[in-house]
């Protein structure tokens, strides 16, 4: 729900905040007094397309910012995560135009396509404005979707399509490896042989490079562990100081402690010259042997070059070629097989098409009925309405199918595309009726009408009033408005007044009219150009009237 607007230096307004609330907001206020400009400065803080022409003049720059209240509009928190912005209850769409120009999202800089993708879920405007959602052929088949209850069965559409499309990339994938042709095979199957000739082993290399070192130094190692071992054996000062330990002991029992301590550590030096000779049998300093090692690791650094850095991404490169290439014999059999499930998915995906088909019809026969019957009360009788389902050129997500309202003014007139009429107070009629009749289906929060009421007044205008009194029971509804008639049913509302400034120059200002009297002297004045008497007390009626509706 729209929370407030706030706008600097924007045409006639120098500075203005508009506080806006539940149900049906009305902007009223003589011709020419800057209505529409509300509007404007809406649609510009939803991205709309801006110029420096709409910057006040004397000023270097407009500002234009909207809130809103996200407590009920899940959907457009998940497109703000989506965005790379932090969710929040409340949202804060800004507009610089001129000077540096930008936009921004909660503070933080946005593009104007981002004010319009979140526009797109929060606002729709109908009358003779630009951001006009119902005009897309994907809205109107997504309301139809809505009134049809048709969500189940695009679910299925959905999910057969996904199905549809995984198995054909199925095909294509075993088609581009068929046809990868006889070399590419032969290539393969030689890397296949080099890999499986080398044969190598995870770790191998290090493995190797250790021996390696060690066989590199295999004379100095062997002479300094035999020295080591020859003085450990010789033990002469080690055995000397057992024995004599031991024969003190014998004296002093307080020794013992101190001569079993010897003779475990000659025992353990006599181990450790043990391990220090098998350690030397263990060498092998044959100049072939360092050759063959030194041959080895080249062979493996080659292999790792060639197949992925190291040895256990060329291990599973061989694992996969050679499962690709075992496959050869089966890839026609794997390829059959694939078209008959792009086959069996395909029929799938047509039966839920169709289904959804047969669904929106019945929905496009109903909502073609009752939009009729709508465009009869506001004052648009010999009007047509109709909702065609015109085919897509191949079955998508979104089914077989778009839907296409069109319209006809006047009898003998042929029916047109919405995005094709040409009066604003026509086109915002209808919008209306189409609103009044999916109602229940539209999810948009907030609708604004803009020339709702031209061209009507009398009953019509009354039932112009109360059908936009009923959507506000359910949504916020903004209307700019000259008839008294529909101003009665508002829930808040809003006069905008031009008066003379500084200089001279026009200002435009929004104020918030109390109830009572002076809604009833502004209705008056909206009926009769001046307030009297005789204004005041109808004013008062049509309050009345509204109020017992």
């Amino acid at each position: 729900m729209l929370k407030s607007l706030r706008v600097r230096d924007l045409a006639l307004i120098s500075a203005a905040e508009v506080q806006f609330g539940p149900g049906l907001n009305l902007l009223t206020g003589e011709t020419g007094s800057g209505k529409s400009l509300v509007v404007d400065a809406l649609t510009l803080s939803l991205g709309a397309r801006a110029s420096t022409d709409q910057v006040r003049h004397g000023a270097d720059r407009a500002l234009v910012e909207s809130v809103f209240d996200l407590s009920a509009v899940p959907a457009v928190s998940a497109l703000l995560v989506e965005m790379g912005f932090e969710a929040e209850l409340e949202l804060v769409l800004s507009r610089e135009i001129g000077g540096r120009g930008g936009s921004r999202v909660n503070g933080r800089p946005a593009t104007p396509g981002q004010l319009r993708q979140l526009g797109r879920l929060l606002v729709d405007v109908h009358g003779q404005h630009e951001h006009q959602s119902l005009l897309d052929p994907d809205a109107q088949t997504s309301l139809l979707d809505g009134l049809a209850g048709a969500a189940a069965d695009l679910e299925s559409v959905v999910a057969a399509h996904a199905a549809w499309r995984t198995a054909e990339e199925e095909v294509r994938e075993l088609e581009r490896r068929r046809d990868r042709g006889a070399r590419e095979r032969e290539f393969g199957e030689w890397q296949l042989a080099e890999l499986r000739r080398v044969a190598p082993r995870a770790g191998e290399d290090q493995e190797l490079a250790a021996e390696r070192e060690v066989s590199r130094h295999a004379v100095r190692l062997t002479e300094l562990t035999q020295g080591a071992r020859e003085a450990l054996e010789s033990g002469e000062d080690t055995l000397r100081a057992v024995a004599q330990v031991r024969s003190a002991a014998e004296l002093d029992q307080r020794l013992l402690p101190l001569a079993e301590r010897l003779e475990t550590a000659a025992e353990e030096l006599r181990d450790v010259a043990n391990e220090l000779r098998r350690y030397g049998e263990t060498f092998d300093a044959d100049p072939a042997r360092l050759e063959s090692l030194e041959s080895r690791l080249a062979e493996l650094e080659t292999v790792k070059k060639r197949f992925g850095g190291s040895l256990e991404a060329a291990i599973a490169e061989r694992d996969r070629l050679e499962r690709e290439l075992s496959g050869g014999e089966d890839l026609e059999t794997a390829l059959a097989s694939a078209e008959r499930r792009v086959g069996d998915r395909r029929a799938a995906l047509d039966t839920a098409a169709e289904a959804l088909s047969r669904r929106r019809a019945e929905a496009a026969e109903r909502m073609g009925r009752g939009v009729a019957v709508e465009l009869a009360g506001l004052h648009l009788e010999g009007a047509r309405f109709q909702v065609d389902l015109e085919p897509r050129p191949e079955v998508t997500a979104s089914g077989a199918e778009q839907a296409l309202m069109r319209f006809s003014a006047n009898p003998g007139e042929p029916l047109a595309p919405l995005s094709r009429v040409a009066s604003g107070g026509e086109l915002a009629r209808v919008m209306l009726a189409i609103k009044t009749v999916g109602a229940a289906a539209d999810s948009l929060p907030t609708l604004v009408f803009d020339e709702v009421d031209a061209g009507i007044g009398g009953e019509a205008a009354l039932q112009v009033g109360l059908r936009l009194a009923a959507l506000g029971a359910s949504r916020q509804v903004l209307v700019v408005t000259h008839l008294a008639q529909i101003a009665a049913y508002g829930d808040r509302h809003l006069l905008v007044e031009k008066s003379r400034g500084a200089q001279g120059r026009n200002l435009v200002a929004v104020r918030e009219l109390a109830a009572g009297d002076g809604r009833a002297a502004e209705l008056a004045r909206m009926m009769s150009g001046s307030v009297t008497d005789k204004a005041l007390a109808r004013a008062h009626e049509l309050l009345e009237e509204a109020a017992g509706r």
